[in-house]
């Protein structure tokens, strides 16, 4: 076994030894040591972090007046050069950077509650900055070289330029582990020639450094065969070309770029990384970005709960305001348990990622395909809310949904999210078949981009059990209950279902986006019964009824959404999937609907 090899097997072996909550829950297991208790506040972890964090805050909120204007960037399509400097100033383009390169180094957590902030703000602003600190300066923090670090970061940090990150490319998105730019290095080692398209690429057009990703061809098993690398590079160097821009539907004030690389001259010393471990580069940026996503949706959630409860408000109809009638009320309650349940989330998920020592892939995963949905509902409602208003301008309700949409296509679509999480989950349960575990294999790996290369397996080690083994306060417990039965329901069907489909378990999607759906709501359900014993035993029950409402409302509607998935891995459930499959093949073979009109056939 050469060296390399060695490496590698030592990686996937360690990471195989790091728990997940997520990954357990499908075999029936409750870590609960992941979730309990519940992280506490930033100030008291780490007080000087936390004025840095009010600080920027601040920062965002004094320039809400006057400098930024959201109307106005989304009219014109460009963020400022003068907003973009006062951000710099503030510090907002060195919040992942290291201090010794002259960033604020700012941990998971407090990164989170300042994008948080920045995405009501402004969703614009927060892609820029999300694609700069998250993305591309990320990149070089986590993969580059020493020398890499002292070139770029402190200039990064400063705001002398923006970073990018480009990956996606016309023919290649979710499935981005087989892209089609390749890497070829120069007879004598000295540079690279890259050629290749990327697009969609954030902050492509004005970056003066990209991370980007190309195949090269590295030797595995005596043959010679593509890996994925990933490269450091600049709009100076020759065969780099800024094909375009592209109009969007929202977040029109940031910029997405075509780039074309034609024979791309990048000098040896910008490799990022080893050759043919750009896959890994990807995984690590890319799993951290899901906890910014998230908690961008999450803040975008409560500002859209805001506006709609000002509105509903101050707008009266047929006597009343729209806030006394109960439909309005109906869907203030969801849209505040929801976020409730996001904000949980997040909270534990920034904690597994400062810890270092947990796999917060799936987790990561949960929470992005949760927050995103419930911005664009929470931007719908409102939008539904305000009538007429919601439709045009200058209200600003139809910008909040134009810019909402995105979410769920970021950072991993969440239909390939959903099938990641559960192609995970049931491989550990799914190791007792040998047939079906091989099958797994491959589509794990082309997904775990998407959440991680590693395939941590779920051992049933000493002191794990299928119960949540902590106290709880009374008015939680019959949570608990339900959530234990809901997590032995899960294994049980996990297992069935692998029993039922063996090998082709990886194709029946709808069975693996039903288990996924079940541990989503598992996952946030655990989030919120932590975070609510929390405020308990810090502020007392009869200080806490809010929040126990909140709790008790989204516990029953995530146990009902819940039960409704696992009828749905009912064996009567596959006639109706056989029927959607067919049905399906019936529009495909007509190009479309098939049907005679009802009403008057055309000439």
């Amino acid at each position: 076994m050469t060296s390399t090899a060695a490496a590698v097997r030592q990686a996937d072996e360690a990471a195989e030894q790091k728990s997940s909550f997520t990954r357990g829950i499908f075999a029936g297991v409750v870590l609960d040591s992941l979730l309990f208790p519940y992280p506490r506040p930033l100030e008291e972890r780490n007080p000087d972090e936390a004025r840095t964090v009010r600080r920027l805050i601040k920062s965002l909120r004094e320039m809400q007046d006057g400098l930024i204007d959201s109307a106005k960037f989304d009219e014109e399509e460009t963020i400022p050069e003068n907003v973009i400097r006062a951000f710099a100033e503030a510090g907002m383009l060195g919040l992942t950077i290291p201090r010794k390169y002259g960033g604020l180094e700012l941990s998971s957590s407090a990164y989170a509650r300042v994008f948080e902030t920045l995405s009501t703000v402004d969703a614009s602003l927060a892609v820029l900055v999300g694609v700069h600190c998250g993305l591309g300066s990320k990149a070089i923090v986590l993969h580059g070289s020493d020398e890499q670090k002292e070139r770029y970061l402190p200039p990064l940090a400063r705001g002398d330029f923006l970073a990018a990150y480009a990956l996606t490319e016309p023919e290649v998105g979710s499935d981005a582990q087989n892209i089609k730019t390749t890497a070829t290095l120069s007879k004598d080692g000295s540079h690279w020639r890259l050629n290749g398209h990327k697009i969609w690429i954030g902050n492509g057009q004005r970056a003066g450094v990209i991370a980007t990703f190309a195949q090269a061809f590295v030797q595995r098993r005596g043959q010679t065969v593509p890996r994925m690398t990933a490269f450091l590079i600049r709009p100076d160097m020759p065969g780099f070309k800024v094909v375009g821009t592209v109009h969007k539907l929202g977040i029109r004030g940031s910029t997405q770029a075509e780039l074309s690389y034609d024979g791309l001259a990048v000098p040896a010393d910008h490799l990022l990384g080893a050759v043919g471990r750009g896959f890994g580069v990807a995984v690590h940026v890319l799993n951290a970005g899901r906890l910014t996503l998230a908690a961008g949706c999450t803040g975008g959630a409560k500002r859209t709960l805001n506006e709609m409860t000002s509105y509903a408000e101050q707008r009266v109809q047929f006597g009343h305001p729209l806030a006394d009638f109960e439909i309005t009320q109906r869907k203030l309650s969801q849209m505040a348990s929801e976020i409730y349940a996001s904000e949980a989330m997040l909270g534990i998920l920034a904690s597994l990622v400062d810890r270092g020592d947990i796999d917060f892939s799936l987790e990561a995963a949960c929470a992005k395909v949760f927050a995103s949905e419930l911005v664009w509902r929470a931007a719908d409602d409102m939008v539904q809310l305000a009538g007429g208003r919601g439709y045009v301008k200058p209200y600003p309700y139809e910008r909040i949904l134009r810019d909402s949409r995105i979410n769920r296509i970021f950072e991993g679509a969440n239909e390939v999210l959903r099938l990641f999480i559960a192609l995970n989950g049931v491989q550990a349960p799914a190791e007792a078949l040998k047939t079906v575990g091989s099958a797994l294999r491959r589509p794990l790996k082309n997904l775990g981009l998407l959440g991680g290369y590693a395939t941590s397996r779920v051992k049933l080690r000493l002191g794990q059990t299928s119960t949540l083994d902590i106290d709880l306060h009374d008015r939680l417990k019959r949570h608990k209950d339900y959530f234990e039965k809901h997590v032995a329901e899960l294994g049980t069907g996990t297992d069935r279902e692998i029993v039922r489909h063996r090998e082709k378990i990886v194709d029946r999607q709808l069975v693996l986006e039903r288990l996924a759906n079940m541990a989503i709501d598992l996952f946030a359900t655990a989030c919120v019964i932590a975070r609510t014993q929390s405020l308990i035993d810090e502020q007392g029950v009869e200080n806490s009824e809010r929040e126990i409402a909140l709790c008790d409302l989204f516990c029953v509607e995530a146990g009902r959404r819940f039960r409704t998935a696992r009828h749905m891995l009912d064996s009567r459930e596959e006639e109706v999937d056989e029927t959607r499959r067919a049905v399906a093949d019936a529009v495909r073979k007509g190009k479309g609907y098939f049907v005679r009109d009802a009403i008057l056939e055309e000439d």
